[in-house]
C-alpha cells in the first residue's frame, strides 16, 4: 500500500513542509479472500485490488496446515504454540537490529545492490518472459521480502541459511499464482470468463437457433425471451469424428449493456480480438456486418472460440 499526507498551505497560501509519503506491505489472515468478499457484496474484483492485496492460500500442502516441517515439534499445534510464545517474548526485536543496521550511513549504498540485485534476480528467476504486467508487479512485492530477508541474513540477524528467505518467497508467489491461475493478464481473463458465463447459462435459451430464425409469429415453435442474439450449429465429419459446432452471432446491445455492462467496451473488443475469440469484420472492426434471419444486414459480434467451453461448444461464435 502507498499513502501520502496531507498538503498545508502556510499563511501566505504557499505550499507549506513537504508532503510525507510512505508505502506499506501488510499481512493479514483471514478465511475469506478479496474475491470472496467482493463477490458477496456483487461486486467485481479489479486486477489492481488483486495485485495490491495478495491472496496466498496458507496450506503448505504437507498435510500440516500452513507448515512445511515440524522442526523436531510432536505436531502442528506444539510448533504453532511455541512460535506465538517466542514471538510474544521477543517482538520487535529482529527489526530494531534491522532498521539499526539498516541506516547506518556508510552501508546504505552496499545495502541497496542487495537489495536491488537479490530482487531482480528474484522476478527473472521466478516469472516466464510471457508474464503480464500485473504478474510481475506482485513477483516484485514476493521479491521485496525475499530481498529484505536475504539482507536481514547478511547483517547477522536471521541466522537463516543463505536463500532461505527467496526460497520462502517464491513458494508463497508459486501459490498465489496457482491460486489466480497463471501469469496472464487478469483483465483479459475476467472478459473471457464472462462471456463464457453467458454463454454456458443462455447459449440454449436466448440466441435463437438460426435454422428455425425465420418461423412465423402464428407458429407454435418456441420463442426466445429477451434474445441476446443467433446461434449457428455445424456438423464437421463423418462416423465416429462426427461433432458439431456453434457460432453466437451477438447483437450490439446486448453486447455493451448486458454481457459486457461496466466493461470498457473497446477494451473488451481489443482483448477478444486479441485473442482470437471473436472475428473481426471485413472493414477491421470488431463487429461485422451480417444478414440475420429476419431483422436483415445489421452488425453483430461473432463469437468464434471461447476457451475453457466444453469440447461441444469449443467453438462459439
Amino acid at each position: 500500500m502507498s499513502g501520502t499526507g496531507k498538503a498545508r498551505a502556510n499563511d501566505r497560501g504557499q505550499a507549506g513542509r513537504q508532503v510525507q509519503e510512505w508505502r506499506l506491505l501488510f499481512l493479514s489472515t483471514g478465511e475469506k479472500t478479496l474475491a470472496q468478499h467482493m463477490a458477496e457484496a456483487n461486486k467485481e474484483l479489479k486486477a489492481g485490488m488483486e495485485v495490491r492485496m495478495l491472496a496466498v492460500p496458507a496450506d503448505a500442502s504437507k498435510g500440516l496446515g500452513m507448515f512445511d516441517t515440524l522442526n523436531g515439534f510432536d505436531d502442528a499445534a506444539a510448533l504453532s504454540d511455541a512460535l506465538k510464545a517466542r514471538v510474544a517474548k521477543y517482538y520487535g526485536t529482529p527489526l530494531t537490529a534491522f532498521l539499526t543496521a539498516l541506516c547506518e550511513p556508510d552501508k546504505r549504498h552496499a545495502w541497496s545492490a542487495i537489495l536491488r540485485r537479490t530482487l531482480e534476480g528474484f522476478i527473472a528467476q521466478s516469472l516466464p518472459a510471457s508474464a503480464s504486467g500485473q504478474a510481475h508487479r506482485a513477483a516484485a512485492r514476493f521479491g521485496l521480502a525475499a530481498a529484505a530477508g536475504e539482507l536481514a541474513t547478511a547483517m547477522g540477524i536471521t541466522g537463516w541459511p543463505d536463500g532461505t528467505a527467496t526460497t520462502a518467497a517464491r513458494v508463497c508467489l508459486n501459490a498465489w499464482m496457482n491460486e489466480r491461475g497463471g501469469v496472464g493478464n487478469f483483465e483479459g481473463d475476467a472478459i473471457v470468463s464472462r462471456l463464457r458465463q453467458v454463454i454456458e447459462r443462455f447459449g440454449e435459451s436466448r440466441f435463437t437457433r438460426w435454422e428455425s430464425a425465420a418461423a412465423k409469429i402464428d407458429e407454435h415453435g418456441p420463442r426466445t425471451i429477451d434474445r441476446l442474439g443467433f446461434r449457428k450449429t455445424m456438423e464437421h465429419g463423418l462416423g465416429d469424428s462426427l461433432h458439431t459446432t456453434n457460432t453466437y452471432y451477438v447483437l450490439p446491445e446486448s453486447w455493451r449493456s448486458e454481457i459486457f455492462r461496466g466493461m470498457n467496451i473497446n477494451a473488451v473488443n481489443k482483448e477478444l480480438l486479441q485473442r482470437g475469440v471473436i472475428e473481426p469484420g471485413n472493414d477491421g472492426k470488431a463487429s461485422s456486418l451480417v444478414r440475420l434471419p429476419g431483422l436483415g444486414t445489421q452488425r453483430c459480434y461473432i463469437v468464434k472460440t471461447i476457451p475453457g467451453l466444453a469440447e461441444s461448444e469449443a467453438r462459439a461464435a
